[in-house]
């Protein structure tokens, strides 16, 4: 019989920005993934690493930490 385990996600800051325009290809390690603007956040991640994230995923797994500032 397995027994299931729990375990919490490390804290860990990321960076997201918004889709420009109707959606944006990225490359990623897995291959070509396409975001969606509207639907989808692009997240940095802590290896500089690009991937896209459903809005609702986002919202559920983090938390923003600052509201956007100007360049």
């Amino acid at each position: 019989m397995k027994f299931w385990k729990k375990a919490r996600k490390k804290p860990v800051v990321v960076e997201f920005r918004e889709v420009e325009g109707s959606f944006e290809t990225i490359i990623t390690r897995e291959g070509t993934l396409t975001a969606v603007g509207g639907r989808d956040y692009i997240i940095r991640g802590v290896k500089g690493e690009v991937y896209p994230i459903d809005k609702k995923i986002f919202r559920k797994t983090y938390e923003v930490l600052e509201e956007a500032r100007e360049p």
